[in-house]
């Protein structure tokens, strides 16, 4: 147990005791279930007068399809975060006074993810609002980076973990990272076009695979 942060010990007794990583876990997920839930709240059934017609109806949905594609992406990304974060702790058996406070700020930034996700689905093509999107996902990808180092840095991985795959785990955080950099300028130079640089998203997390079998290929 921690009696004071340099005098920790990690014990499996004092694991058991107080049950501190999975107190840890069951906040985690319940921050994630509720931010993922709270993403679908702005999806809206049209209101159209009497009587409604195929062709009204289709143009309202058109009309919501900027928060319908922003939902689904965002649903995308939350998922990818808690996916993330359990690869990194399903290896911890073990938990530390930083490891508690640092994992804080990444459900801070989870939970606040309905905000952008609205703000983006309203205004797309208004710099500022993908710019923002941009600014709240980087700092969930340099959090997780941050509960990476902590687990390294603390030995908490005391379960078996594969080296090719932890290595790859933070080469997909990295391209995360540099796609929601991109957005922050996207927005102002690519104007109405700039939410297109997040389909990016959806081959950051190949291209680290990708790249470590060209680099055995290479050693061969």
């Amino acid at each position: 147990m921690a009696t004071a942060e340099g005098d920790y010990t990690g014990s499996t007794r004092g694991k058991v005791e107080d049950n501190s990583l999975g107190r840890l876990l069951t906040l985690s997920d319940g921050v994630f279930a509720i931010a993922m839930t709270l993403l679908a709240l702005d999806l809206r059934v049209p209101e159209l007068p009497d009587p409604v017609t195929n062709t009204a109806l289709l143009d309202e949905l058109g009309r919501e399809l900027p928060s319908i594609l922003t939902f689904l992406l965002s649903f995308y990304v939350v998922a990818n975060y808690w996916f993330s974060h359990h690869r990194l702790m399903r290896s911890v058996t073990t938990t530390h006074p930083r490891l508690l406070r640092h994992t804080l700020p990444l459900l801070l930034v989870v939970a606040a993810m309905p905000f952008p996700t609205s703000l983006l689905g309203r205004y797309a093509s208004v710099p500022i609002a993908l710019a923002l999107y941009g600014v709240v996902n980087v700092l969930a990808v340099l959090l997780l980076l941050w509960l990476r180092h902590d687990v390294e840095s603390f030995r908490l991985a005391t379960a078996p973990v594969d080296p090719d795959e932890w290595r790859r785990f933070g080469w997909e955080l990295r391209g995360n990272l540099v796609v929601f950099l991109l957005c922050i300028p996207a927005g102002y130079v690519l104007r109405g076009k700039g939410p297109y640089v997040l389909a990016l998203l959806f081959f950051s997390n190949r291209a680290a695979p990708a790249w470590r079998r060209w680099q055995r290929r290479g050693s061969e």
